[in-house]
């Protein structure tokens, strides 16, 4: 429960728990560990992107917020 606990750290956590879920989701998608997974994002930026499109991206399902890290790494060079 985050009762008693300031709006702004609530909203922090909230951002947290999706960029987990992200790189969770992500993971098992492409049979990656998890300290992979969680290292390339912050390697090549997604974890920004994701904190950065926050307000949007969370009202998406997973596998499209998904499909668009997908994208953003192929834009980027990262993945083929």
């Amino acid at each position: 429960s985050t009762q008693g606990v300031s709006s702004a750290a609530s909203d922090v956590y909230k951002r947290q728990e999706f960029v987990s879920s992200c790189i969770e989701a992500y993971k098992v998608r492409h049979a990656m560990k998890g300290a992979d997974a969680a290292n390339m994002f912050e390697k090549e930026g997604v974890l920004d992107y994701l904190i950065d499109g926050y307000d949007v991206l969370h009202t998406q399902s997973l596998e499209y917020v998904i499909d668009e890290i997908e994208l953003y790494l192929k834009k980027r060079g990262a993945v083929r």
